[in-house]
């Protein structure tokens, strides 16, 4: 299976704060992805990059298995409780996790913790989100 060709990338950094069982955490406003259609999402751990852009730990590779993603589609939370772990491209052979021209609404959508295993308050999840501008 071909990889798609990257148009556009913006990699957004959620910290986690306290950790908490079901915690939920938003996502927050990115002007650079309003509008856009979204064709695959990635996600980092420690083993990929052990700080995030502001300098924060990255949650590692048991600590993305320990939360999930939930992305709203309008207002409708279509893709649910995806495993924060099955975005991470190290862990599908490399590839990156395609979506059909997604318009997330990415203020409503959210990650939740659903045990504390692997995770050290004040971790950072990282989700890059490749693009392209809606026409």
């Amino acid at each position: 299976m071909l990889q798609p060709v990257i148009e556009n990338t913006y990699l957004v950094e959620v910290n986690l704060g306290t950790i908490g069982v079901q915690k939920r955490i938003n996502f927050q406003f990115v002007p650079q992805l309003e509008g856009t259609e979204i064709y695959a999402i990635q996600s980092f751990s420690a083993t990929d990059l052990t700080l995030s852009p502001n300098g924060s730990a990255v949650a590692s590779t048991a600590g993305l298995a320990a939360c999930t993603v939930t992305f709203v589609i309008g207002d409708d939370e279509k893709i649910y409780t995806l495993p924060l772990s099955d975005l991470r491209s190290a862990n599908i052979y490399g590839f990156q996790r395609m979506f059909k021209n997604l318009k997330i609404n990415l203020t409503k959508s959210y990650i939740t913790i659903q045990t504390i295993t692997g995770l050290t308050s004040n971790d950072s999840v990282l989700v890059n989100f490749i693009y392209r501008p809606r026409k």
